[in-house]
């Protein structure tokens, strides 16, 4: 089995349709299941008017061009050519990569297959930081950050991280991180106070991220998110 990330492109300028969330659900998922897709999990960023309200810096980077991702799995990696002219269908561009998932921290799911997950989900994609080896790229970010990541986020309830083996798409960006984290409640995700833990923890964390993130090049934002078995 292998797995794969999407990411789904839009104009930057250009609003999110307020359909995409049930195109996607009832006219692509479907069809990416018939093509061996498994274990779906849809990012949609129709958060982000009323994160910018309360929360600005939350959204960074390229986030107004991202309409959302999606993650599954495959038997396959070769089954991509059936898949993404699918996905296209519904995007301006995608960026596709084979990735590696850890789940850091994991929740019981509770909500039902295709139903909105409460809360809110933060998507982030990053490149690695310039002239920093791989040993030390892996130690930072999985043995030091991920492990420091539990102090700094107190109130997050899952934590699933993806290390980039292989960019799919030709023009993708050659990120190496994909994460998601998830907040149960919106309020978790927007209050400094309830986001971050210590501000012992946040210093850590501004020191720890240069030895593995390129913050120039990161993307994150908040989105809602969907599960399909």
């Amino acid at each position: 089995m292998e797995k794969l990330v999407y990411l789904l492109h839009k104009e930057p300028a250009a609003a999110l349709p307020a359909d995409f969330a049930r195109r996607v659900i009832d006219g692509l998922v479907p069809r990416l299941r018939a093509e061996g897709a498994s274990n779906l999990v849809l990012n949609v960023s129709d958060l982000n008017d009323e994160v910018r309200r309360v929360a600005p810096s939350r959204i960074f980077g390229d986030w107004d061009g991202l309409a959302g991702a999606l993650h599954f799995w495959v038997d396959s990696v070769d089954q991509r050519f059936a898949i993404e002219p699918l996905l296209r269908a519904h995007a301006a561009a995608i960026s596709g990569y084979l990735v590696t998932e850890s789940m850091v921290q994991k929740t019981p799911r509770t909500w039902r297959d295709g139903e909105r997950r409460p809360g809110v989900t933060q998507l982030a994609v990053i490149c690695k930081a310039p002239g920093v080896t791989e040993e030390a790229f892996y130690h930072n970010w999985q043995q030091v950050h991920s492990v420091q990541s539990f102090a700094l986020h107190p109130l997050r309830v899952s934590y699933v991280r993806n290390a980039v083996a292989r960019v799919l798409t030709p023009g993708a960006r050659d990120y190496r991180i994909i994460v998601l984290e998830h907040w149960q409640e919106l309020r978790d995700f927007t209050e400094d106070a309830r986001y971050f833990g210590s501000p012992e923890a946040v210093a850590e964390m501004y020191r720890d991220l240069p030895g593995f993130a390129d913050s120039s090049s990161t993307t994150t934002g908040p989105a809602s998110e969907y599960a399909f078995d």
